[in-house]
């Protein structure tokens, strides 16, 4: 009967140490692939997760927004255009515009406003400013009754502008606003005749969204 008990004692032990050994040899190397295909999956989720985000950015991005500029400058031939794809400038000197004492958009000035409106259209992530500006002469004559100072002036010019680009061009209005600035901001010396008339501008500011 001892016999009988060493001998499965001993079979007992021999098979416990054939079970680890075939544990240690088969399963733990498994176990570890499987840990590092774990580890793997999570990195790939997380680059990912980044390529999504960069995708999202990128669609929020104006995709017309590096050669825009340019464009602008070809179109608009005798425009000064200032500023960076996040706050673009676009300077129309009040002449082209408007006639002297009016704030009536000339044929020359609708012409204008037709080809920028046009590009501004495909712009569908900017917001769009119409600013006002007036060099700092003393409104006078009948035109007075009606805008006392460059104020209303410059705010009347600069409505009269954004309703042509909604009324005529198709502009969403929705994107569109408009600034008085008067004479408070000038770009040149109102002191001569070349410097008021550069003062005179309405200034289209693209802003990103």
């Amino acid at each position: 009967m001892k016999v009988i008990n060493v001998l499965l004692s001993i079979i007992l032990v021999i098979g416990v140490i054939l079970f680890a050994y075939f544990y240690f040899e088969k399963y733990m190397p498994l176990d570890k692939k499987i840990s590092d295909f774990k580890q793997e999956n999570l990195l790939l989720a997380e680059e990912l997760g980044r390529l999504k985000e960069m995708v999202k950015q990128t669609e929020k991005k104006d995709t017309t927004a590096i050669p825009i500029k340019e464009e602008f400058k070809e179109l608009l031939e005798g425009i000064d255009i200032t500023g960076t794809d996040e706050q673009l400038k676009i300077i129309l000197p009040g002449k082209k515009l408007f006639p002297p004492g009016s704030v009536e958009i000339s044929k020359e000035g609708k012409e204008l406003l037709r080809q920028l409106g046009n590009i501004l259209k495909r712009l569908k992530n900017r917001r769009i400013l119409i600013e006002g500006h007036t060099d700092n002469s003393r409104i006078s004559g009948t035109l007075k009754k009606k805008y006392p100072t460059n104020w209303e002036l410059s705010a009347a010019r600069a409505v009269k502008v954004v309703r042509f680009l909604i009324e005529e061009v198709g502009i969403d209005p929705k994107r569109v606003a408009a600034i008085a600035y008067g004479e408070y901001h000038p770009i040149a010396d109102n002191s001569t005749s070349e410097g008021r008339a550069k003062n005179r501008r309405i200034v289209v500011t693209l802003l990103r969204e």
